[in-house]
């Protein structure tokens, strides 16, 4: 987890603390209504910026989001424990990475070696790692959600009724994982792939049928055996959105909850 609190300078933090230390018959909305108002509008300015950044907007001090991301914007979320004590906070790891960075990994030194891994005939743990791809929109570009979006050539080729849909049967079957234990794997009716050195990474691309229609999958091999040089994440420098979100609101926050302080207490 990760948040924004909506905070205070030193002489309005002072301001409330008296204001609240003068009143009797309650607390909060009921005795301070607009400073109330005022730190809820505050908020939501705050969740609005940070929102804004992660669907691919710009934010003074960070860097702008790679791939803009509405689930992401949707986690962004407002926390109320008190009228005068409210975050911005969201559970996301996307953000969290984002935010703190992520250091150089060896994939291969991991992932061959997890519950879903196979072994070769050869004895190598190896596993397949699914792609999903996007569709292109009306310009042939690239929509907000995805990381990998289809080419528009390749995607005519899809929607063409001369290719055949892949989909996921009814049955399975018991294959070891590296560990010696038996996984449940799915089995298949595969349809068509695209073949075409052309395509670059959609090369391979299944059209696969699900409940929302059709959704498109590449798929690579990731094994113990991959070359030095493979599966290696560079490292992702951090990051510090959270900073950038609270400098761009930081005087439009004060002179919000100070309007509503003198509202409330005539300063």
């Amino acid at each position: 987890m990760i948040k924004v609190n909506v905070d205070l300078d030193q002489e309005l933090l002072s301001q409330l603390r008296s204001g609240l230390a003068g009143l009797t018959g309650g607390t909060g909305a009921n005795t301070m209504p607009g400073t109330a108002r005022a730190f809820s509008y505050a908020a939501k300015l705050i969740q609005k910026s940070w929102q804004n950044w992660a669907m691919g907007g710009s934010l003074m001090g960070a860097e702008n989001i790679k791939n803009p991301n509405p689930r992401l914007a949707s986690s962004i979320r407002i926390r109320k424990t008190s009228d005068f004590d409210i975050s911005i906070e969201t559970d996301s790891r996307y953000m969290e990475q984002i935010q703190n960075g992520m250091p150089k990994f060896y994939m291969k030194t991991k992932y061959p070696y997890g519950n879903k891994s196979r072994v070769s005939k050869k004895g190598v743990p190896y596993l397949i790692i699914p792609f999903r791809w996007g569709t292109p929109n009306k310009n042939g570009g690239a929509r907000a959600h995805f990381g990998n979006t289809i080419p528009l050539e390749v995607y005519k080729i899809l929607q063409s009724r001369k290719f055949k849909k892949s989909e996921t049967t009814e049955n399975t079957h018991p294959e070891a994982n590296y560990k010696g234990k038996d996984i449940e794997r799915a089995e298949y009716n595969w349809g068509d792939r695209i073949n075409d050195e052309d395509a670059g990474n959609a090369n391979g691309m299944v059209k696969m049928k699900s409940n929302t229609g059709s959704t498109y999958f590449t798929f690579r091999v990731i094994s113990a055996k991959s070359p030095e040089r493979a599966w290696v994440r560079k490292k992702v420098p951090a990051n510090d959105v959270l900073s950038a979100v609270k400098n761009t609101t930081k005087e439009n926050v004060e002179n919000i909850i100070e309007a509503g302080l003198q509202q409330d207490l005539g300063i």
